[in-house]
Formats: C-alpha cells, structure tokens, sequence
C-alpha cells in the first residue's frame, strides 16, 4: 500500500509538472462511510473534515471497494478532461482524490461506484458547501414539503433513459440545487446485491482552481428500509 501511494504522488509530481501554464487544476476529493459512522460524526461534519484532510481518520473506518471514475458518455453533459490523475484512498490517505485540468465554463461528470455487494445504499451526502462540509438533502420530488431536494434520488434505469434521449443534462438543472457548480443525482440500485446505488457529480468548472469534497453515508443491505431508525 506505502508502494501504491507513493508512485500515485509521484505520477501526480510528474503530470503536475507538465501542465501548460495557463491550465486550471481543479480536485473532487470523496469519502465514502459506513452510516453508523456517518452519523457519528453528523453534528460535527466540520471535525470529521479537518481530520480527513489531516489523515486523522482511521482508515478500517472507510467503507472499501468504491471507485470514483469520469463518465465519457457525453449522454451526462461533461467533457473528459485532457488530463487526470485519480489517487484512490489508501493506508496513509482517506480521502480519494480525482485531480484534473480543464478550462473554465467547462462540465466534468463523475460516478461513485460500486460492484461489491455491501454497503449498496447511500443513505446520506454532505459537501463543501463554501464553507465546509454541510449535510445534503436527499429525496423524489415529493419529499420536503413539495420543496426540491439537493440531491434528487431516482432509478438508475431512468437516468439511463435520459441519457440515451440526451435529457439528462436538463433534467439534473431542474431537479438538483447547484452547489458552487456542483450537481448530485443518486442513481438507485434496483437489486440488493447485483445493481448497488450510485452517485453522479457534475461540475461545472469555475473560472479558479478548486477542491470539491464529498462525504457519502452508505448502508448495507440488511439495514435497507431502517432510514431514519436510529
């Protein structure tokens, strides 16, 4: 693991170095945890963090097996990015860490994924909102006294749909609230152990550098229906 994530830092070096001047160097920085441990630290996101970004957290705590890869469908929206590099979470880092560089007013799309059957449902999301890490609204257009929700929640089949019609890019802009550029959908899984939840982040970049932060609260299939119990 030290091996792994020392030549992840000295790719990263390497690419740094050969970015032309005028390139943006953008991040998106994800953490995924069990909701027991979400919710531990729920009422003091900004605590959880600065022990994140300070390699505080102790790592058995991360949920494993989640990948955060650049969707080249453009059916999403974004464009792929000239360059990237993705450092994934390890020993000495919690935080998994998509570095790329691209040109302001251009979108970018993400998906936080999984195929290991645990931990298939996310149940929470927070992100930097600007001024540290917030806890998203999740839900259909129902939810929330008819309000919309941060995050809208709807199957992966139906974003599949969209993106095959070239509708999802509009219909993200009239169901997610934009925070700094950034847009969540949660695709959900419509089988237990084959076809988890996933998290789609679109970003639209902004005319500086930035880091976008996402914590994502996700529950194994035996606690499926008990949101909210505890």
């Amino acid at each position: 693991m030290k091996l792994r994530f020392v030549s992840a830092a000295a790719l990263l070096l390497v690419w740094l170095v050969a970015l032309p001047a005028w390139a943006m160097e953008y991040r998106l920085e994800v953490t995924d945890l069990d909701y027991r441990t979400y919710a531990a630290h729920q009422q003091h996101l900004e605590n959880l963090e600065k022990r994140l970004d300070a390699q505080q957290f102790p790592t058995a705590a991360v949920v494993p097996g989640r990948e955060v890869q650049v969707v080249a469908d453009p059916g999403y929206g974004g464009k792929f990015p000239a360059q990237l590099v993705v450092l994934p979470a390890t020993k000495h880092q919690d935080w998994t860490t998509v570095v790329w560089d691209g040109n302001p007013g251009d979108t970018v799309a993400f998906e936080v994924k999984s195929d290991m059957a645990a931990w298939q449902e996310v149940w929470w999301i927070a992100a930097d909102t600007g001024a540290g890490l917030k806890q998203l609204t999740l839900g259909d257009q129902a939810s929330f006294d008819h309000q919309r929700p941060q995050v809208p929640e709807v199957s992966n089949d139906f974003l599949a749909n969209a993106v095959d019609r070239g509708t999802f890019p509009q219909w993200l802009a009239q169901h997610a609230q934009p925070i700094n550029g950034l847009s969540l959908v949660v695709g959900q899984g419509d089988t237990l152990y084959y076809r988890p939840d996933s998290v789609y982040a679109v970003v639209k970049l902004p005319p500086e550098p930035r880091t976008y932060k996402l914590v994502i609260g996700w529950v194994d299939h035996s606690n499926r229906g008990n949101r909210g119990a505890e």
